[in-house]
């Protein structure tokens, strides 16, 4: 997480502005609000505590933020819901946040705390999209992505990597093009999937995850 420490050192009032904001909203996350601003407070590096499964691939987990639109009797997906995305590290393309699974976390934490660092948003996080194996391509070795939906309920004006990343709400059309990664755009057709087709329900009207 490069430019963590900078932007911290920069804006100290940060996290108390962070948790009495989070105080005041009402959205359900997946740890305590004091939780997920001592796991931002500080810049996270290394690799002592990251997950790796028994093949050696490294755990990796993100989130497609998510919104809908203010369309009545929509028909297609562009006009069901618009994603958020961020601009990758190497300038190539645009991208859905994640990053690697600690051992110290649910793999929903990790997911709302990697989305929280890199796209500066909050909401409730939903059942999870799928995992897919995938090769790095800067350090040539294995992961394992596990993605969720984020439906997003609070935008932050300041957040870790604010200066060194970009974040926009595109349609999922723009989205497909944009995002260099196959892996995420499978994952975004499997959102749309839900989107356009029922869900099985729970008992209390939720929906049920497979």
């Amino acid at each position: 997480m490069r430019g963590i420490s900078g932007f911290l050192t920069n804006f100290p009032p940060f996290i108390y502005f962070l948790l009495s904001l989070l105080e005041r909203i009402p959205v359900k996350l997946p740890m305590s609000i004091e939780k997920m601003v001592s796991r931002v407070s500080y810049p996270r590096t290394g690799r002592h505590l990251q997950r790796y499964d028994n093949r050696g691939f490294r755990l990796v987990v993100g989130c497609i933020p998510y919104r809908y639109r203010k369309t009545e009797e929509a028909t297609l997906i562009d006009e069901v819901i618009e994603v958020l995305v961020i601009s990758a590290q190497n300038g190539k393309g645009m991208l859905f946040p994640k990053g690697g699974w600690e051992k110290d976390e649910s793999m929903e934490e990790a997911a709302s705390r990697e989305t929280l660092e890199e796209a500066g948003v909050l909401g409730n996080i939903e059942c999870k999209l799928g995992k897919w194996s995938y090769k790095s391509k800067r350090q040539s070795i294995f992961h394992e992505g596990h993605m969720f939906p984020l439906l997003v309920k609070q935008e932050l004006d300041r957040w870790p990597e604010k200066n060194i990343r970009k974040r926009k709400w595109v349609t999922v059309s723009k989205a497909r093009e944009e995002c260099p990664h196959l892996w995420m755009r499978e994952a975004l057709e499997e959102l749309v999937r839900r989107h356009m087709q029922p869900q099985p329900k729970e008992e209390g009207n939720k929906t049920a995850c497979m």
